[in-house]
């Protein structure tokens, strides 16, 4: 078996593309940025919120309630979540359909885009290619880490309210895509 490199951060997410939206695994190792497609934490949750709903049924005779329906979805999500995490990396190491990767040297810029309709925000990676990568990930979170792993990679970052901008490692200045 080849050798996996630890994970940096992985988190759920949503990779948003043009017609579809793609649940995940959004995974940063040291030298890319990867997304696993896994449907398992949601239909976890919608597996916890039927056993809850059962057990409601059948000991009081009633419904759960909408605490016991939080609960019990909650809880199928952190098992779902904590079952596609173990999946990942070998995933990731076998690529695949299901696997996107984004290579950390081709990425030239991080921004977040607040969506109206649906009152969240969007994750934005541009790369070299002029290729657009948009999770539905907190980019606040995502930020430090992204600009350690690109610094050490040899990448100049910079941090501008609108996002990160990466530099060349020669300190060649791309133009950011808010100038």
């Amino acid at each position: 078996m080849a050798n996996i490199d630890a994970p940096i951060r992985m988190h759920l997410a949503v990779l948003s593309m043009a017609r579809s939206n793609v649940p995940g695994m959004l995974v940063l190792y040291p030298d890319k940025l990867a997304h696993v497609r896994s449907r398992i934490p949601s239909w976890c949750a919608g597996l916890g919120f039927a056993v809850v709903a059962v057990l409601s049924f059948m000991l009081a005779h009633s419904g759960p309630g909408a605490i016991g329906g939080l609960v019990g979805a909650g809880g199928g999500m952190a098992v779902g979540s904590a079952i596609a995490r173990r999946q990942v990396p070998q995933k990731v190491a076998a690529g695949g359909d299901s696997v996107t990767v984004i290579p950390l040297d081709s990425i030239t810029s991080i921004t977040s885009r607040k969506r109206r309709r649906l009152r969240s925000s969007l994750m934005v990676v541009s790369t070299l290619d002029d290729l657009e990568f948009a999770f539905r990930a907190n980019a606040e979170q995502w930020s430090a880490h992204l600009a350690s792993a690109l610094t050490a990679r040899g990448r100049n970052v910079q941090t501008s309210p609108a996002g990160l901008a990466v530099l060349s490692p020669h300190g060649s200045r791309s133009q950011p895509p808010w100038s």
